[in-house]
Protein backbone atom coordinates (compact mmCIF):
# COMPACT_ATOMS: atom_id res chain seq x y z
CA UNK A 1 0.00 0.00 0.00
CA UNK A 2 1.07 3.25 -0.73
CA UNK A 3 2.72 5.35 2.04
CA UNK A 4 0.09 8.74 2.55
CA UNK A 5 3.01 10.25 3.81
CA UNK A 6 4.73 10.35 0.04
CA UNK A 7 1.16 11.08 -1.39
CA UNK A 8 0.92 14.27 0.80
CA UNK A 9 4.90 15.20 0.12
CA UNK A 10 4.09 14.89 -3.75
CA UNK A 11 0.81 17.61 -3.23
CA UNK A 12 3.51 19.69 -1.56
CA UNK A 13 5.59 19.65 -4.40
CA UNK A 14 3.00 20.34 -6.48
CA UNK A 15 1.95 23.33 -4.27
CA UNK A 16 5.29 24.76 -4.40
CA UNK A 17 6.03 24.26 -7.83
CA UNK A 18 2.85 26.11 -8.72
CA UNK A 19 4.22 29.21 -6.25
CA UNK A 20 7.41 29.22 -7.65
CA UNK A 21 5.95 29.40 -11.43
CA UNK A 22 4.05 32.47 -10.59
CA UNK A 23 6.96 33.83 -8.51
CA UNK A 24 9.30 33.27 -12.06
CA UNK A 25 6.44 34.91 -14.14
CA UNK A 26 6.32 37.74 -12.19
CA UNK A 27 9.94 38.32 -11.71
CA UNK A 28 9.67 37.94 -15.87
CA UNK A 29 7.10 40.49 -16.06
CA UNK A 30 8.52 43.08 -13.39
CA UNK A 31 11.96 42.50 -15.29
CA UNK A 32 14.06 40.94 -12.94
CA UNK A 33 16.06 38.24 -14.75
CA UNK A 34 18.13 37.30 -12.07
CA UNK A 35 15.36 36.29 -9.33
CA UNK A 36 13.46 34.39 -12.45
CA UNK A 37 16.65 32.55 -13.30
CA UNK A 38 17.06 31.87 -9.59
CA UNK A 39 13.71 30.88 -9.36
CA UNK A 40 13.67 28.88 -12.53
CA UNK A 41 16.81 26.90 -10.71
CA UNK A 42 14.32 26.41 -7.65
CA UNK A 43 11.39 25.20 -10.19
CA UNK A 44 14.08 22.23 -11.78
CA UNK A 45 14.89 20.92 -8.68
CA UNK A 46 11.13 20.87 -7.48
CA UNK A 47 10.22 19.12 -10.50
CA UNK A 48 13.11 16.58 -10.23
CA UNK A 49 12.05 15.75 -6.54
CA UNK A 50 8.43 15.46 -7.69
CA UNK A 51 9.95 12.90 -10.53
CA UNK A 52 11.36 10.70 -7.28
CA UNK A 53 8.89 10.52 -5.83
CA UNK A 54 6.21 9.73 -8.28
CA UNK A 55 8.24 7.14 -8.80
CA UNK A 56 8.23 6.01 -5.49
CA UNK A 57 4.67 5.88 -5.36
CA UNK A 58 4.25 4.00 -8.75
CA UNK A 59 6.61 1.25 -7.14
CA UNK A 60 4.78 1.30 -4.01
CA UNK A 61 1.12 0.33 -5.97
CA UNK A 62 2.92 -1.95 -8.74
CA UNK A 63 3.79 -3.77 -5.28
CA UNK A 64 0.26 -3.80 -4.19
CA UNK A 65 -0.69 -8.00 -5.01
CA UNK A 66 -4.14 -8.17 -7.24
CA UNK A 67 -7.20 -10.13 -5.99
CA UNK A 68 -9.01 -12.06 -8.23
CA UNK A 69 -12.48 -12.88 -7.13
CA UNK A 70 -15.35 -14.29 -9.38
CA UNK A 71 -18.03 -12.14 -10.46
CA UNK A 72 -21.14 -12.16 -8.41
CA UNK A 73 -23.45 -14.45 -9.89
CA UNK A 74 -20.63 -16.81 -11.58
CA UNK A 75 -20.82 -20.27 -10.93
Amino acid sequence: MTDPRLEDHLVGLELQLVEQVEQRERAAVQHRPDDAARIEAEITELTEEMARTAEQVAKANAEIPAIHAPEAGAA
